[in-house]
């Protein structure tokens, strides 16, 4: 009773809003540090500017997926052309691959869709429900990302 009565008080209030609730920015900033710091990224030229590396909060596991897929496809783009000295324009026109498992979460489907990736199919084995690195290796090619 007691955790339903916090739940409803916490349902009036929208942590989001950055404007009404600053200290919610602050914690957003200090999970992107941790991610980034965990994954090693470097730090960008602004970072003592806003002491931040760049980011962005989701509600959902579907934003989290069409985002970090964006990312993923974005520094592909920048690779890419570089590699086979094409136009950002050039690129455009060619589709990136994501290699993942025929399990994956349904949001990947709106990422292959709506974001122009092919999805390159990975089938775990009926024993162990898991893919391994070396079926993994054999999709990839230049345009994975």
């Amino acid at each position: 009773d007691e955790e339903i009565k916090a739940a409803n008080l916490g349902m009036k209030i929208n942590l989001a809003d950055q404007t009404v609730y600053p200290q919610s920015f602050k914690v957003h900033n200090i999970v992107l540090n941790m991610v980034a710091n965990l994954w090693h990224c470097p730090k960008p030229a602004d970072f003592d500017d806003y002491g931040a590396f760049p980011g962005a909060g989701t509600v959902g596991s579907t934003e989290a997926c069409l985002l970090g897929g964006l990312c993923l496809k974005f520094r592909w783009r920048k690779w890419y052309a570089a590699r086979n000295k094409l136009l950002e324009s050039q690129v455009r026109a060619v589709y990136p691959n994501l290699v993942i498992s025929t399990c994956y979460q349904a949001a990947w489907e709106k990422l292959f869709r709506y974001m122009d990736v092919e999805p390159k199919f990975v089938k775990p084995s009926s024993k162990t429900f898991a893919i391994t690195a070396e079926e993994v290796k054999a999709q990839i090619d230049d345009k994975t990302i």
